[in-house]
């Protein structure tokens, strides 16, 4: 499987149809958390965090002044990325396109790391002996590759 190419024109999408379809269905999950009641769901910890951890007003104000737009964002990244895998985009990626897709896998990985209790190395690797998320786990694992395999195509110019 390679999800990307890079040609004389840039980035590619190459991946199969199955592929795409795993990753709209990932990415449709995404806006509806973005477009849910993210106060009692525990992955807004996750996609945005305390600015000041030691200072709950701070936070408070910063997060009320900024967490509109950073959603916002989200979901249009979100937006962009589901429209190349459904094929409403098609050609060489812009760079903003490239930036979507880099961020939406990124918020994606937070998010299932959520669900698996992944936090760091420690538990990530924890997460490999238990069978909670069994077939997440491996999703987790596909995204992560997914998303080098895009910032190696970005980065290599053949």
């Amino acid at each position: 499987m390679i999800p990307f190419a890079r040609r004389q024109d840039g980035v590619h999408l190459a991946m199969s149809e199955g592929e795409r379809a795993v990753l709209a269905s990932l990415t449709e999950q995404l806006q509806q958390v973005l477009g849910g009641d993210l106060s009692s769901d525990p992955v807004a910890a996750r996609m945005f965090p305390d600015a000041y951890p030691s200072d709950t007003e701070a936070s408070d104000e910063f997060r009320r002044w900024t967490q509109a737009d950073l959603l916002t964002q989200k979901s249009a990244n979100a937006d962009v990325v589901h429209d190349w895998l459904t094929g409403a985009r098609d050609g060489a990626m812009t760079p903003q396109d490239e930036q979507a897709w880099l961020r939406c896998l990124t918020d994606l990985r937070l998010t299932i790391a959520e669900r698996l209790g992944i936090t760091d190395a420690a538990s990530e690797e924890a997460s490999y002996a238990g069978d909670a998320g069994l077939g997440l786990r491996d999703v987790y694992d596909w995204i992560g590759y997914v998303q080098e395999h895009l910032v190696t195509t970005l980065t290599t110019t053949d």
